[in-house]
């Protein structure tokens, strides 16, 4: 089922979220930092291909800074590393084995907000669009059914990313922070072979990601006071 009605749905509410609470000049109330890892899923084919191969690919991401405001307004800032390997035999007997890594920087806008549990856990989530730029790097070897063997040397592509993502939350004793998001893409990455052109839709990512989080604490803990 086409991810399409989801993504016109996400936008339509955020937009509407972030034209209600204006963004002025403030201090972010909280700062987030954190590594994520976790699997990347599309598609691939080629135009001299009658169908289309899906592709698992492994994403992993640093989020230099994701800041919360006392809107609600959420603005982060991070560098994502996406790689897909494929390989697969066509109808005609040709086997194909294709590797693309794209390198990101993104930016995401939305909105969010977290809730106190008790004194030592935290939860949140924010709703996110995100655009950025990526260069690709792409090579391909490719193996006739006569057994001729042809190899693509590595070439590199531009990308414009844009989508939007949700993330969930945990902040542990108002420092550590642990949490899942899923993101979902309109990113179609496009990649020439001589004569052939490929075409591989990045649509969906899963990540956990670990950080620590900065900003304003309930608790100062001291030599006689344990938060």
């Amino acid at each position: 089922m086409s991810n399409e009605p989801f993504i016109v749905c996400g936008i339509t509410i955020i937009l509407s979220l972030m034209l209600g609470t204006p963004a002025v000049a403030q201090e972010p109330a909280e700062t987030r930092r954190w590594i994520g890892f976790g699997n990347s899923y599309g598609d691939y084919g080629e135009n001299d291909l009658d169908q289309s191969y899906s592709v698992k690919g492994i994403a992993n991401e640093i989020m230099m800074a994701h800041k919360m405001y006392d809107d609600g307004t959420a603005f982060g800032q991070a560098l994502m590393d996406t790689r897909f390997e494929k390989s697969f035999e066509d109808t005609n007997g040709n086997y194909h084995h294709v590797n693309t890594r794209v390198f990101h920087s993104y930016f995401s806008f939305g909105f969010g907000r977290a809730y106190e549990m008790s004194n030592k856990l935290h939860l949140g989530g924010t709703v996110d669009l995100i655009g950025g730029f990526g260069v690709i790097v792409f090579k391909k070897d490719y193996t006739l059914a006569s057994g001729q063997n042809l190899k693509f040397s590595e070439k590199f592509g531009f990308d414009l990313l844009t989508g939007y993502q949700m993330s969930v939350f945990l902040d542990l004793n108002n420092y550590w922070v642990i949490g899942w998001k899923t993101a979902y893409y309109q990113n179609r990455l496009y990649l020439e072979f001589g004569d052939t052109v490929g075409n591989l839709n990045h649509m969906h990512s899963n990540m956990m990601f670990v950080g620590t989080k900065l900003g304003f604490t309930d608790c100062v803990p001291t030599a006689y006071v344990q938060c």
